[in-house]
């Protein structure tokens, strides 16, 4: 298990790698720990995307999050946003605990002109969540379960010739699987605290 205190000591200290400043585009994903489930074993907060042909990401699970606006003016300003548009959870400045490093979009298992930053955020308890339109479900899981080797899976994606990436089952009852972008990001959050995930 992973407690907060370790959670806000690692933060203080940790320096992401983050991209330079480019022409790239540019989205941002909220990383939300809830306290709610104890102090020794918080929670992740993620979505389930909803199903749209017009979604390469489309009914997988990830953090809420976005692409940046013009009306963004600050890093985390777009993953404030999109979480509160997606799932009606308000962030504040005060719920901040620090950033990964930038990831590079893929799609099909190609680099994409995209850089993902993403966020942390440790909040008290969420209130009743209200997901609009592009989320099908918001599922909460504790990060020892994350943890659980017997939940490590992988998943074939014919988008990229078929190749497997490590996975996530969410329980050992729900066969739904973290994989992808989403994996990479958690990959690095637990090497924060010594707790390697298989490479993605």
């Amino acid at each position: 298990m992973i407690p907060v205190r370790e959670v806000l000591s690692r933060f203080q200290e940790y320096q992401p790698d983050l991209e330079p400043p480019s022409s790239s585009r540019q989205a941002e994903v909220a990383l939300v720990l809830n306290r709610e489930t104890g102090e020794h074993d918080p929670s992740i907060l993620f979505i389930q995307r909803a199903a749209s042909p017009d979604d390469p990401w489309s009914g997988q699970m990830a953090f809420p999050g976005g692409r940046r606006e013009n009306s963004d003016l600050e890093a985390g300003d777009a993953a404030c946003r999109e979480t509160w548009e997606e799932i009606g959870l308000k962030l504040f400045p005060t719920d901040s605990v620090g950033r990964l490093g930038d990831l590079r979009g893929r799609h099909g298992g190609r680099s994409a002109d995209l850089v993902i930053s993403c966020f942390v955020y440790l909040v008290d308890t969420t209130p009743a969540l209200q997901p609009n339109h592009e989320v099908s479900e918001i599922v909460q899981i504790p990060l020892s379960r994350l943890l659980d080797p017997d939940l490590r899976t992988s998943v074939e994606y014919e988008a990229a010739g078929g190749i497997r990436f490590p996975g996530i089952f969410l329980s050992k009852e729900d066969e739904r699987v973290i994989w992808g972008l989403t994996y990479r990001f958690l990959i690095r959050f637990f090497s924060l605290f010594g707790h390697p995930l298989p490479p993605g």
